[in-house]
């Protein structure tokens, strides 16, 4: 069997907010509607701050997804926040709103987590335990690297640089793309069935998300060069009991990857070209393992640095460090800092930020 995620943000970095409405309009309809026409059972990511800006129309959608037992709705950070760069208390406030509003506007209390960007650290599998949640996505990939422990020694080196520079545009695009193919189709040879027992704070049961695997998915339904179903049917015919796709709704219709539109018809196609069941993911069977995860996220080195290390993201995480009450939501949210932030999307955090201080003063 395989399984499917979808993860919806509209709190989404690179895209400005004025465009909110065609995201709903070009994926977020087309693709609920479409999955739940055809049966196909997915779960749903999908934040709270989300939710709270859908209209009603697709909010019906997916309460009919849960009651037809079609939508597996996880649990998240409320505004998509990184979890590991927040306090613990802040950690706690951010899945408590997320369950909070899930109860709310769909009736439904998860009991799987994905936490944003996959961020992770040994002590959150601890503090969901304590919130209601049974299990929690982790990055398949970051599993496999977690022998080395110590960064400072071992750094983790993507396992397809070419793919990666040839969506960047760097170098020749087309030699570094086929390079890429090649190393991505040889780091799935790392990818493992099945759910796992995850060693932590307080132990629990993992489902891993192959980065790799949701690539090829990508590739194959935005039918890049020497990409397709049948190729997909190739690389991946002897995975099975994996998540397929647990990415991004807003690439199926709306965003492009490296100038392809995905659309949802592609994407189904792709799982057809399978010929496997489809079933949610709380049903994949476990593999038998019990793995460490060290603190990480599913960003190609599998570092937080992209959340960090920049002058602006480290002074907002400083400046976010001890707020509290409403405005914490927004000043912590992922999407100020993200991959390629738009300004708008940055000066909502340093806002929130500011209007926090003068509220205290």
């Amino acid at each position: 069997m395989l399984a499917l995620l979808l993860h919806g943000n509209l709190q989404y970095a690179e895209i400005p907010k004025n465009e909110v409405g065609r995201v709903i309009e070009k994926a977020y309809v087309p693709v609920l509607s479409a999955l739940i026409g055809k049966e196909v059972p997915f779960a749903l990511n999908i934040t709270g701050f989300t939710l709270e800006l859908l209209p009603g129309e697709v909010l019906g959608l997916i309460r009919e997804g849960i009651e037809s037992g079609l939508i597996e709705v996880t649990g998240t950070s409320y505004s998509h926040a990184i979890l590991p760069l927040l306090s613990l208390d802040r950690v706690e406030a951010q899945i408590r709103r997320d369950r909070e509003v899930k109860e709310n506007l769909l009736e439904v209390s998860p009991r799987l987590f994905f936490p944003p960007e996959l961020a992770y650290d040994p002590i959150l599998p601890a503090i969901l335990k304590d919130s209601g949640y049974e299990t929690v996505f982790v990055d398949g990939e970051a599993l496999v690297l977690s022998n080395h422990i110590n960064r400072a020694i071992k750094p983790v080196k993507p396992l397809y640089p070419h793919l990666i520079k040839a969506q960047r545009g760097e170098g020749n695009r087309y030699l570094n793309y086929l390079l890429g193919l090649r190393e991505l189709k040889k780091s799935l040879k790392l990818v493992f069935p099945g759910k796992i027992t995850l060693r932590a704070v307080k132990d629990t049961e993992a489902i891993p998300i192959w980065v790799n695997v949701n690539t090829v998915v990508m590739l194959s339904a935005g039918r890049f060069p020497l990409m397709g179903p049948k190729k997909v049917a190739k690389w991946l015919g002897n995975l099975d009991d994996v998540v397929l796709y647990g990415t991004d709704i807003e690439f199926l219709g709306y965003r492009s990857l490296a100038d392809y539109l995905i659309t949802v018809d592609s994407f189904i196609e792709v799982f057809d070209a399978l010929g496997r069941e489809i079933r949610p993911p709380s049903e994949l069977p476990h593999s038998g393992k019990r793995l460490y995860l060290r603190t990480s996220s599913w960003a190609p080195d599998k570092s937080l640095e992209v959340w960090r290390l920049d002058d602006g993201n480290a002074r907002l995480n400083a400046l976010s460090w001890n707020l509290r009450g409403e405005k914490a939501f927004l000043a912590e949210n992922s999407d100020a800092r993200g991959w390629e932030p738009l300004p708008e999307r940055r000066l909502d955090a340093f806002r929130a930020v500011y209007e926090a201080w003068r509220e205290k003063s």
